[in-house]
């Protein structure tokens, strides 16, 4: 019942909210409506080099997160804080959820590429043409492979050449592993090489460079989680504390020295932060 109730103040507050600024404020609904149309534009890119295909409404729909969680947030919390976290969390989440479903994506491809580029191989070697050889490979493997490469050979029914499309498969998908196959591909066409043995060539390069990222991400997984660990410490510490005793940090808030060594804690997490990362990131 309560979550109805929540739910029904909720709506009607945003509608209520909407208009209010339609009547009172025409410049900033303008304003806002240019923004939605823009961040739409952006998403709508975003979401289709994902393959990722959303109606435009909705797509507009997702700009509205920003004021939607920061009512949300004032209902629910009934401080003007939670109105600031909410609209900065509703602002963020839709780019960061994009965001995430493309670096799966991506990952995925990655995973994928050896046993596509074998694929590719045996085709040439069975006397199938290239193009021959990518129509077996959109059959045989699942997505991502299979949508990216069945984009290339609907580029080349419409009068892309084949050399075009895989450079705009190479835009697509910014993967190392990926520029080495399209370049061996471009330069062996040019200069009449082999392409099965330049396939076998690279798919051991490519397997080998995998295993050491992985082995990498394994040694490094210890310094990532002691940062994670060290960043969300200090919030759940004091969200700990100010559940026991809510007065416990008024020397913090209201002292001037206490105000600057807050500052100075938060400095340093972010500073600690940034240099865990850095170190425990190695590009290979």
């Amino acid at each position: 019942m309560a979550i109805f109730i929540y739910s029904f103040i909720f709506a009607s507050t945003f509608i209520w909210v909407y208009f209010l600024i339609g009547t009172a404020f025409p410049f900033g609904v303008t304003y806002y409506k240019q923004w939605q149309t823009r961040k739409a534009g952006e998403m709508s890119s975003h979401l289709e080099r994902s393959f990722i295909f959303v109606e435009k409404q909705r797509e507009i729909l997702l700009t509205l997160f920003p004021i939607g969680f920061a009512i949300l947030g004032g209902v629910i919390v009934r401080k003007p804080l939670a109105l600031v976290i909410g609209f900065l969390v509703g602002l963020m989440l839709p780019s960061l959820l994009i965001k995430v479903a493309w670096q799966n994506r991506i990952k995925k491809f990655r995973g994928q590429l050896v046993d596509s580029i074998m694929i590719l191989s045996s085709c040439l070697k069975a006397g199938y043409s290239l193009f021959q050889a990518i129509e077996v490979l959109c059959d045989e493997m699942p997505p991502p492979v299979s949508q990216e490469f069945g984009l290339v050979l609907k580029e080349n029914k419409l009068g892309v050449s084949l050399e075009e499309s895989l450079r705009l498969l190479r835009k697509r998908i910014p993967l190392e592993e990926m520029n080495l196959l399209i370049s061996s591909i471009l330069v062996a066409k040019e200069t009449g090489g082999e392409l099965t043995k330049v396939f076998s060539r690279l798919t051991e390069t490519i397997r080998n460079n995998l295993k050491l990222k992985d082995k990498i991400s394994t040694l490094t997984l210890q310094g990532r989680l002691q940062g994670a660990i060290m960043a969300f410490l200090p919030i759940g510490f004091a969200w700990f504390i100010y559940q026991q005793n809510p007065h416990h940090f008024d020397v913090m808030l209201e002292t001037q020295m206490g105000k600057s060594l807050l500052v100075g804690a938060v400095l340093s997490q972010l500073i600690g932060m940034y240099l865990i990362k850095k170190i425990s990131t190695i590009k290979v």
